[in-house]
């Protein structure tokens, strides 16, 4: 394939009709040149519409082809990895292609190195938690936050079902569960995919600044500082739930956190002791009489 060609397909990726002569300005062509190039790549299987007349020009259909990656070894190798590691996160908004994309890949492969791949894929695994819960709404979620698009959700508590309208913002992993970050009249509020029994994508559209930037502004919220005491045991029971824990003694958690936060310290039992804000601290005493309470 030549350079011009490559050239070409990102102009035609851009997402909108492009005629012949705004192609020829751009790549410095004539405009025959130009035709020839769009026959070769039609060809090639690109799916490039050709539309003719005054107002007409090309465009790339759906699920159009992207042009190759130019890969040295040691990246193809990395790029197959990180393609086998994506088939063990459940429920990814993509369905089923996840399965089939890192053996697609790999047979596009030269001989050699496809050899060299699935030998040492036996020599590398990846073994989470096999108990995650299913989140089948993954992939609806996803499309509500390309489209922009409100949903109303109806979602498992502790009290039983709610339904509710929010806007999802975006989308995160953690610890292999999907959350949903979603606006409603309560503010952004987060939420485990797993627990949505049911999504209606709705025809209100929204806008908003992205996740990254509403998270940020989240953390700057005014908070109560956190402090704990705590014994080797009780830091690595507790790596996943404060940052820096190997480290730090301190750290600064908005309030209405705090409930929560009381509940994951739990975990480490008598290995963590709370000094700081008496909240927590009372939040705590609370916990440890209801569990004492059960073995009474």
């Amino acid at each position: 394939m030549k350079k011009r060609h490559l050239q070409l397909i990102r102009l035609l990726n851009r997402g909108r009709r492009v005629t012949t002569e705004e192609l020829s300005q751009e790549t410095g062509a004539s405009i025959r040149t130009i035709q020839r190039d769009m026959l070769s790549l039609e060809e090639l299987g690109y799916p490039i519409w050709s539309v003719p007349g005054i107002r007409g020009g090309y465009e790339m259909l759906p699920n159009r082809l992207l042009p190759p990656l130019h890969l040295r070894e040691q990246e193809a190798v990395a790029l197959y990895l990180t393609l086998k590691w994506m088939e063990q996160i459940p429920d990814v908004p993509f369905g089923d292609i996840r399965n089939t994309l890192s053996d697609w890949y790999a047979n596009e492969l030269p001989q050699d190195l496809e050899t060299k791949i699935h030998r040492l894929e036996r020599n590398i695994l990846w073994l989470g938690n096999k108990q995650i819960p299913k989140a089948p709404f993954t992939k609806d979620i996803y499309q509500a936050i390309e489209q922009r698009n409100q949903i109303e959700v109806t979602y498992r508590t502790t009290k039983g079902q709610r339904t509710f309208t929010i806007a999802p913002i975006g989308m995160a992993l953690l610890d292999l569960k999907w959350y949903v970050f979603g606006l409603s009249e309560r503010g952004l509020r987060q939420y485990r995919v797993d627990r949505i029994e049911a999504v209606q994508l709705l025809e209100e559209t929204f806008e908003s600044e992205d996740l990254v930037t509403l998270l940020q502004a989240s953390d700057e919220r005014g908070g109560v500082t956190v402090a704990l005491e705590l014994t080797p045991l009780g830091r690595r029971l507790l790596e996943d739930v404060l940052p820096d824990i190997e480290e730090k003694n301190e750290w600064d958690i908005p309030e209405e956190e705090l409930p929560f936060l009381s509940r994951q310290l739990l975990k480490a039992g008598a290995e963590v002791e709370v000094k700081a804000p008496s909240a927590l601290r009372e939040m705590m005493k609370e916990h440890t009489k209801r569990l004492a309470a059960l073995y009474v």
